[in-house]
C-alpha cells in the first residue's frame, strides 16, 4: 500500500506469466527506492516450484536498476508449493527432502549383525 491508501502494483498469475518487461521494472525499482529499504527482497509465487524466463529477465532489470540506489537488492525469491529458488544462488534454498528409510528395526539390526 502507498501513501493515502492506494494499492502500489496488483499483478494477476496470468500477468506474471507475460515477459518481463522495462515497465514493470522500472514500476518496481520505484516503489522499492520510494521506500527506501537498506536491502530488498522480490517474492514471486510460481506453482511449479522453478523460475520462469522472465523471472530471470527482472532479476537482471532489478539488478542493473537497483545497483546505482542506495537499497541494496538481496534476492528475487521464486515460491512454490514445496520449494523456495533464489536467483541470487541460482539454486533452491531448501532441497528436496530424501524418503526416509522405511525398513523396521529388526530387519535394520538383522542387516547390521549380517554386515559384521
Amino acid at each position: 500500500m502507498r501513501t493515502g491508501g492506494r494499492i502500489g502494483l496488483v499483478q494477476t498469475p496470468q500477468e506474471a506469466a507475460n515477459d518481463a518487461d522495462q515497465f514493470l521494472a522500472r514500476y518496481l525499482e520505484r516503489m522499492i527506492t520510494d521506500v527506501a529499504a537498506p536491502g530488498v527482497v522480490v517474492a514471486i509465487h510460481r506453482s511449479d516450484d522453478k523460475p520462469s524466463g522472465s523471472d530471470r529477465q527482472l532479476w537482471t532489470m532489478l539488478n542493473e536498476r537497483l545497483e546505482p540506489t542506495a537499497t541494496r537488492f538481496l534476492d528475487l525469491v521464486v515460491i512454490g508449493p514445496a520449494r523456495v529458488w533464489s536467483l541470487r544462488h541460482g539454486r533452491t534454498l531448501n532441497p528436496p527432502r530424501r524418503r526416509a528409510n522405511r525398513r523396521s528395526g529388526a530387519r535394520r539390526s538383522a542387516s547390521r549383525a549380517a554386515a559384521r
